[in-house]
């Protein structure tokens, strides 16, 4: 990963501070905006 030789972007549709951390588990549960993997950020 760190050689940029594995790509990983496609494993996260929504990132997001972790402050929004409800928020996104609410997108992710209900599957909105075609939710995969939503990914917080400290």
């Amino acid at each position: 990963m760190a050689k940029g030789k594995l790509k990983t972007e496609h494993l996260a549709t929504h990132t997001m501070p972790l402050e929004q951390g409800p928020t996104g588990y609410d997108i992710f549960k209900d599957k909105k905006d075609g939710c995969v993997r939503t990914v917080f950020v400290p």
